[in-house]
């Protein structure tokens, strides 16, 4: 593993114990919004089959439309923008209730980034710093997703640390996200950032499936996409929801690991081989 892969993921546990799976089945919550507020939902990290989820475009929408409360969504298919485009022209379309936000979920060296309202796609294994300055230079928002975790890439407190020192900062960071990934750093996330960086917290459900989505969500003032972007830029949103059970976690988990693992890389292998030889031919 290359080092700087090494350093995305080398955060350890805080805690160990005994019975994860007891301790998830308890299902930790976050208090509902105010009543008597205009307020709006928004899930910002799920993925469909133009990258590793296991729901199409249209099976996502469909599910949020009819299965949800959210007002806004954005999807978030890893180093893949395809799935946005193709969703927002649905929905065009078919003039669903809800707002979709222009997103990608890319690996940088250092873990994933998620970047919204950008719609051109971004190279991989760039370096963080990298990323989030491309990002920024298109007037993207960019939101750290699963940080500080040891079970997938993630953005580690240490690198995050040097991009505040270089005057880099993110404008969000999941402090709910449902999986085991977010869950196992989830006390130290939302003391660090509530102690020191006081970014945007927000909650997502980062669905494989569309029966996850909005397990976790974020609330705000007003009920766009704009206003939602205002929110997270003001640093006024709040994370709601639910971790997964393990139960809920398995279901489905090795397809949709044999997707990830196998299908998606030899699916990039051949389109780089594509692009490769076209490029040759001009």
């Amino acid at each position: 593993m290359p080092q700087d892969f090494a350093e995305a993921s080398a955060e350890q546990p805080e805690t160990t114990t005994e019975s994860l799976e007891e301790e998830l089945e308890g299902i930790e919550t976050v208090a509902e919004p105010e009543p008597g507020k205009r307020i709006g939902k928004a899930d910002l990290h799920m993925h469909t089959t133009a990258s590793d989820g296991m729901g199409t475009v249209e099976e996502v929408l469909e599910h949020v439309q009819y299965n949800t409360d959210l007002d806004v969504i954005a999807i978030t298919d890893h180093d893949e923008i395809r799935g946005a485009w193709a969703a927002r022209d649905l929905a065009a379309k078919r003039h669903y209730r809800f707002e979709i936000i222009m997103a990608q979920e890319v690996t940088s060296r250092h873990g994933h980034i998620l970047i919204y309202g950008v719609e051109e796609p971004f190279k991989m294994f760039q370096s963080l710093e990298k990323t989030v300055e491309w990002a920024h230079e298109r007037n993207g928002v960019v939101i750290v997703p699963h940080p500080l975790s040891f079970m997938t890439l993630s953005v580690g407190e240490k690198k995050l640390r040097s991009l505040f020192d270089r005057s880099l900062a993110v404008d969000g960071i999941e402090v709910l996200n449902p999986s085991i990934a977010g869950y196992v750093r989830r006390h130290r996330v939302r003391d660090v950032n509530s102690q020191e960086w006081h970014l945007a917290e927000i909650g997502n459900s980062d669905a494989h499936f569309p029966r996850h989505i909005a397990s976790a969500y974020t609330t705000f003032e007003g009920h766009t996409a704009a206003d939602l972007l205002k929110a997270i830029q003001e640093r006024k949103t709040t994370a709601h929801g639910r971790y997964l059970t393990i139960r809920e976690q398995l279901q489905g988990a090795g397809k949709q690991n044999l997707r990830s693992l196998v299908v998606l890389p030899a699916d990039k292998i051949r389109r780089g081989i594509a692009t490769f030889n076209r490029n040759k031919m001009k």
